[in-house]
C-alpha cells in the first residue's frame, strides 16, 4: 500500500480528534434536562401544600407532578349531599359528575335505565325521586352542554370522546336565562348561572360573564362555584391590576384554579395590585403569588409575608422553596457531573472563568443561606404547632447544607413527636445525613439504621412521585460519604440507586444494560474492590442494608465483574492476575455479551495504523485469556521479534488501536453518555498502563527494545516508523488547542531520519514511504 501522510494532514486529523466525538453507546437516544440532575432533599410539607405543588422550585417552567388536587370537586359533591340528603355518598356524586361520560348518562336517562346502569348509586337514587326531578333535569342538561363546543372533545379535557349516534342532540342554549329564572331553588339558580357564565366565557362574551357573576355570585359566595365563577370574571377584566387582585382572591378561595391563576397572572404590577388589597391576609397572598415562580434569592418577600401573616401556609411553602434553591445552587455542582446548578443566571459567566464563577456564586449562596437561617431562628419561638415543626426542620436542613452537622442534629432533635408524617419523613432524611457524616459507616448497626431511614422515604413514594427526587439526592450524597470512608462498593451501588430513582432518565430506555452495572466501578474500583463486590453478590445472608443496596443494582452475571477485574488488572500491567481472572470465565463470554465481538474482532498483533480499510479483517476470534497468555509468552521470549509483536499489541490496545476494548468500555474524543452519567474519565484513562492508552508509552518502549535488539534492518525500519507514530500521537494527545500547537509544534526524531536513510532499501520503507511523510524531517 501507499502510506501517504503529511504534517498538514496529520495536524488536521489531530484537530478533528479534539472536536469529533465517536462513542460506543448502545442507546435509543438520550438527553438529560437540568431538572433531572438537580438535587433536592427538603420536602417537608404542611397541610395545604397540595394545591401549591406546581410551584415547587424547578428548572422547568413549572414543577412536574403526577397528582392534582380534587378538593374542589369533593366540596361540590358535599354541596349536593347537603342539598339532597345525608343518605347520599359523596363518592357516588363524584362518579356521576366527574367520571361518567355524557353519552353514557344520557343514554341511560332516555332509556329510563339510570337505576340499572348505576346500580346502588345513592346519588342516582335521590335524583330519581319525584321531588328531585328539577335536579335530575339539571344534570342531564349539564352533561349535554359538556360537548356543545366540540362534539369530539369534552370541555377542559384532553379526552377524545365521540358519540356513537350521529343524531345525538346537543344542549339547547337559547333558553339559558329562562332556565335560571324558572329554577325555584337558589342552589339550582347558581348552577345554571355557572353553566351559562362558563359557556359565555368560551363564547367570548365578556360582559355577560361579568353580569352573571355580579348577579348570582357576588352576594352569595357560600359555594365552591363562587371562586370558579370569579376566575372567569377576572379573565374578562381589562384592568390588569384589578384582574390580578381578583385572581389572588380565587387563589385563596379554592384549589382547582391555583395553577390557572399563576398562568394568567400579570407580573410586575405588584404595587398596583397590593393597593387594591383590603387587609394583610390579602396582601400576603399577592406577595406569595409574585414569589411562587421567582428563581432568584427572595428572603425579602418571605420576611414581608411573615410580617403580614406569620402562620401562613404560603409562607412555609416559600421557605421550603428557598431551601430547594440553595440545595440546587450548592449541592447540584457538588454531587453531579455537569458542574453547575440546574438554574443558572448570566450563564456565560460560568464559561468565561468557571472556577472563579463557582467560588463567587458559592460565597454568595452561603451568605444567603445564613441570612435565611438566622431569620428562621429569630422567628421560631414565635411560631407553634405544625408551623414550628416545619421551621425547625427547615433550620436543620440549612445547617446540613452549610455542613454544620452538630447544629443540624440539634434542630432535628427539636422536631416534636407530634409532627405530621411529611415532617417526620424529613426528620428521617436529616437523621440519615447525621449518620452519614458522623457514624462508623462500616458498622452493621449503622448501616441497618440507614436502611430504616431510607425505607421510611421509600414507603411514601407511591403517594408522591416527587420523592424520587429526594431519594436520588439522598443516595447521591450517601454514595459520596461512603466513598470518602473508602467503601467504594457501597458507594457504587448507592450511586446506581440514585440513578434508578432519578425518574429512569439515566437508564437507557428505562432498562438496565451491561455497562450500567459496572460503570461506577469502571471509574473508581480496584481489583480488591471487585473481590468485595463479587463476595457481596454471592453472600447468602445479606444484612437489610446489603439487600437494599443490591436490589436492582447488582449485575445478573458475576462474569460482568470478573471481566472488569481482569480489565483493571490489565490496566495495572498485572498480566498474571488478568490471565487468572479471564481464564475463570466462560470462553464464549466475549461472544455473547456487551459489544465485545463488535470491537474485539481484529488481529491485535498487526498495527491498525499501518492498514488501509481494504486490508483490515474483522473475522478474528478474540479471547481475552488467550490474548493475555500470549503477551506473557512473548515477554518471556524477549527477542526482537517478540518485542515487536508486544509493541504492536500495546499499540492496538491504545485508543488508536483495533483492540482498545481490552482496556476501556467506551471510546470517545468528546463527551459521551457514560461520561455524563459517571463523570469525565479522561484523566483516569491517561493512567492506564503507565500512560499507554493515550500516550503509547508501552508500545514505544517495546518498539525501542525491538529496534535495539534486532539485527534485521526490515524489523528495524518497522520499529523506527512506529516509534515515529508513537511520538507523534503522544505529542498530540497533550495538545488541546491550536494556540498550544502553534507554540509547541511536533518535531520528528532521529528514528524518521534513519527510516529515510539507513533503512531506505528495506521492504518496509518501500511499502510505507511517501514524499509527504518526509516533510516531517527538519
Amino acid at each position: 500500500m501507499e502510506f501517504q501522510i503529511s504534517q498538514t494532514i496529520m495536524r488536521i486529523f489531530s484537530s478533528l480528534l479534539l472536536v469529533l466525538s465517536f462513542q460506543v453507546s448502545f442507546a435509543c437516544g438520550w438527553s438529560v434536562s437540568p431538572e433531572t440532575s438537580r438535587l433536592a432533599l427538603f420536602k417537608a410539607q404542611r397541610e395545604g401544600f397540595f394545591k401549591l405543588t406546581p410551584f415547587y422550585y424547578s428548572a422547568d417552567y413549572y414543577y412536574s407532578t403526577n397528582t392534582i388536587s380534587g378538593v374542589d370537586q369533593e366540596l361540590n359533591c358535599l354541596e349536593w349531599k347537603k342539598k339532597l340528603g345525608n343518605q347520599i355518598d359523596p363518592k357516588d356524586v363524584h362518579t356521576i359528575l366527574y367520571e361518567t361520560d355524557s353519552e353514557q348518562f344520557e343514554t341511560a336517562f332516555e332509556n329510563k335505565s339510570l337505576k340499572k346502569a348505576f346500580e346502588k348509586n345513592t346519588f342516582i337514587e335521590a335524583l330519581l325521586l319525584p321531588k328531585n326531578k328539577a335536579f335530575l333535569n339539571y344534570i342531564v342538561f349539564a352533561k349535554k352542554l359538556e360537548y356543545n363546543s366540540n362534539t369530539e372533545v369534552k370541555w377542559e379535557s384532553w379526552s377524545q370522546i365521540g358519540y356513537g349516534s350521529k343524531e345525538h342532540k346537543l344542549a339547547d342554549v337559547t333558553d339559558f336565562e329562562k332556565k335560571i329564572k324558572s329554577a325555584k331553588d337558589t342552589f339550582l339558580k347558581q348552577r345554571y348561572a355557572f353553566l351559562m357564565l362558563r359557556y359565555s366565557f368560551y363564547a367570548q362574551d365578556k360582559n355577560e360573564v361579568i353580569r352573571l357573576y355580579d348577579t348570582y355570585f357576588a352576594d352569595n359566595k357560600n359555594t365552591i362555584l363562587a371562586p370558579w365563577a370569579l376566575y372567569y370574571k377576572a379573565l374578562c377584566i381589562d384592568d390588569f391590576p384589578l384582574q390580578n387582585y381578583l385572581l389572588s382572591k380565587v387563589f385563596a378561595a379554592c384549589e382547582e384554579k391555583s395553577f390557572a391563576v399563576l398562568q394568567h397572572y400579570n407580573w410586575k404590577l405588584t404595587a398596583e395590585t397590593l393597593a387594591l388589597a383590603q387587609n394583610d391576609e390579602e396582601r400576603s397572598v399577592i406577595l406569595a403569588i409574585e414569589s411562587f415562580r421567582n428563581p432568584a434569592p427572595d428572603l425579602k418577600t418571605i420576611e414581608e409575608i411573615y410580617a403580614l401573616s406569620p402562620n401562613s401556609v404560603n409562607l412555609s411553602f416559600l421557605i421550603g422553596r428557598e431551601i430547594n434553591k440553595l440545595e440546587d445552587w450548592i449541592f447540584t455542582p457538588q454531587y453531579t457531573n455537569n458542574g453547575s446548578p440546574s438554574v443558572v443566571f448570566n450563564g456565560t459567566v460560568w464559561y468565561d472563568n468557571y472556577a472563579k464563577a463557582k467560588e463567587e456564586n458559592y460565597n454568595k449562596d452561603i451568605l444567603h443561606l445564613r441570612a435565611l437561617e438566622y431569620f428562621l431562628i429569630s422567628i421560631r419561638e414565635q411560631t407553634s404547632g405544625e408551623q414550628k415543626d416545619y421551621i425547625t426542620a427547615a433550620i436543620a436542613q440549612l445547617c446540613f447544607i452549610d455542613d454544620q452537622v452538630d447544629e443540624g442534629k440539634k434542630y432535628t432533635n427539636m422536631i416534636s413527636d407530634n409532627a405530621n408524617a411529611s415532617i417526620k419523613m424529613q426528620k428521617n432524611i436529616q437523621l440519615a445525613l447525621v449518620s452519614l457524616k458522623q457514624d462508623d459507616l462500616k458498622s452493621e448497626k449503622v448501616q441497618n439504621q440507614l436502611f430504616a431511614y431510607f425505607d421510611s422515604v421509600e414507603n411514601l413514594v407511591e403517594t408522591d412521585y416527587g420523592l424520587f427526587k429526594n431519594l436520588y439526592s439522598l443516595y447521591r450524597i450517601a454514595s459520596a460519604d461512603f466513598s470518602k470512608k473508602g467503601d467504594r462498593v457501597s458507594a457504587g451501588l448507592l450511586m446506581m440507586k440514585s440513578d434508578l430513582k432519578n425518574e429512569g432518565e439515566y437508564s437507557i430506555c428505562n432498562n438496565p444494560y451491561y455497562y450500567s452495572y459496572i460503570g461506577y466501578f469502571d471509574r473508581s474500583a480496584t481489583v480488591e474492590d471487585m473481590d468485595h463486590l463479587m463476595a457481596l453478590k454471592e453472600k447468602e445472608d445479606k444484612t437489610p442494608f446489603e439487600k437494599y443496596i443490591c436490589s436492582g443494582t447488582i449485575a445478573p452475571d458475576i462474569n460482568y465483574y470478573k471481566d472488569l477485574k481482569g480489565t483493571i488488572a490489565f490496566r495495572n500491567n498485572n498480566l498474571e492476575l488478568a490471565l487468572k481472572t479471564f481464564s475463570s470465565m466462560p470462553k464464549d463470554f466475549w461472544d455473547k455479551n456487551y459489544e465485545f465481538k463488535n470491537y474485539l474482532n481484529e488481529n491485535p498483533f498487526a498495527p491498525k495504523i499501518l492498514q488501509n480499510d481494504k486490508e483490515r479483517k474483522f473475522d478474528y476470534h478474540f479471547n481475552k485469556a488467550d490474548f493475555i497468555a500470549k503477551l506473557i509468552q512473548l515477554k518471556k521470549q524477549n527477542t526482537a521479534a517478540s518485542n515487536l509483536q508486544l509493541a504492536h499489541a500495546y499499540f492496538n490496545v491504545s485508543y488508536l488501536g483495533n483492540s482498545w476494548m481490552m482496556v476501556a468500555y467506551d471510546w470517545t474524543s468528546g463527551e459521551s453518555y457514560v461520561d455524563y452519567v459517571y463523570g469525565d474519565n479522561s484523566e483516569h484513562e491517561k493512567s492506564y498502563q503507565k500512560g499507554n492508552y493515550y500516550g503509547l508509552t508501552m508500545a514505544k518502549m517495546y518498539y525501542e527494545k525491538a529496534l535495539k535488539m534486532s539485527k534485521n534492518n526490515n524489523e528495524k525500519a518497522l520499529a523506527s516508523l512506529m516509534i515515529f507514530e508513537c511520538n507523534y500521537y503522544n505529542h498530540y494527545a497533550n495538545i488541546v488547542s491550536a494556540e498550544e500547537e502553534e507554540k509547541n509544534p511536533f518535531k520528528a526524531g532521529q528514528e524518521l531520519v534513519n527510516f529515510y536513510s539507513v533503512y531506505k532499501t528495506t521492504p518496509t520503507f518501500k511499502r510505507y514511504n511517501c514524499p509527504l511523510l518526509k516533510a516531517f524531517i527538519n
